[in-house]
């Protein structure tokens, strides 16, 4: 069948096609198309607009162009919030940093701009901070009586390093007696009873105010020189101090443990955070009472 050439509506390409399919195109008026891509896109009405945030094009129908308020069109919800973000902190006060002689313009969320400049402006001489650390450690001692160890002061401590050095030697300024080597002094409770630190002692006092009875240093079974902290009736108390710290102290725990679950008795594990900085042991030991 004879080829004849014709030129597509849309895309202005040359091509073949079969004289009766021309024919037939003329006499119900079709306009020619080169492919079903070009017969799709010249049957498509409306625009290609920059996206007013990232300028990337997007088609628009014409009933969208026509309804636009603002005349502003975006590729996705993330640009619009961009721009429109943008367009309200311009109307709003600027921000400047807040360090002396710096006009650095910032987001309005910030104080400063940099990290130089914020450290810089809170910056506190050692004096200061001197003062407010003995402070504090001699107004805990004022309301316990005891001096506070490190647990209970994450604030306070952390600044006696920056002035002090150590926390023993804040402790020692503020005058009185800086903490021991664990365990190289012992504790005397209430009810006379020897304790190994200062928790223990704690503890002991808090089971003498509720009128418990218990008994200190009590054997394991079948181990006589591994001893339990406390004891009252059928349950065992430790203070684990130390897990998680030393191994041969992870150990031990571990053995413990072991002990408890094949002779049957209540194991009931005490950690630090039960007691500093917050004492818990009403929540903790409550149903011994």
């Amino acid at each position: 069948m004879k080829q004849l050439t014709i030129t597509c509506n849309y895309c202005s390409k040359n091509f073949q096609r079969p004289k009766n399919k021309v024919n037939e195109a003329i006499k119900l008026g079709w306009n020619p198309y080169c492919s079903a891509k070009c017969q799709f896109a010249a049957r498509l009405r409306g625009e290609y607009r920059a996206c007013q945030n990232c300028s990337k094009k997007v088609w628009r129908t014409p009933k969208e162009l026509r309804t636009s308020q603002t005349n502003r069109f975006f590729c996705n919800a993330s640009c619009s919030a961009i721009f429109n973000n943008n367009l309200r902190s311009e109307a709003l006060p600027k921000n400047f940093c807040k360090y002396p002689n710096c006009e650095k313009q910032i987001p309005r969320d910030q104080l400063y701009c940099s990290q130089i400049h914020g450290t810089f402006s809170r910056k506190r001489t050692l004096e200061s901070l001197r003062k407010e650390v003995l402070s504090k450690i001699r107004k805990f001692n004022k309301a316990n009586r005891r001096i506070p160890v490190k647990k209970e002061m994450y604030g306070p401590y952390s600044k006696a390093r920056d002035v002090f050095g150590t926390w023993n030697k804040a402790i020692e300024a503020a005058g009185f007696q800086a903490n021991p080597v664990m365990f190289a002094k012992k504790h005397m409770a209430k009810d006379g009873h020897v304790c190994d630190s200062l928790a223990e002692k704690i503890i002991d006092e808090w089971l003498y105010s509720k009128r418990i009875p218990h008994q200190r240093s009590v054997p394991y079974p079948e181990l006589k020189k591994m001893t339990c902290d406390f004891v009252v009736d059928k349950f065992y108390i430790e203070f684990f101090g130390l897990k998680g710290e030393l191994r041969e102290y992870d150990r031990l725990v571990k053995l413990k443990r072991k002990l408890s679950r094949k002779h049957k008795f209540k194991l009931i594990e005490l950690k630090p955070t039960h007691l500093f900085p917050k004492n818990k042991l009403d929540k903790i030991l409550g149903f011994l009472v």
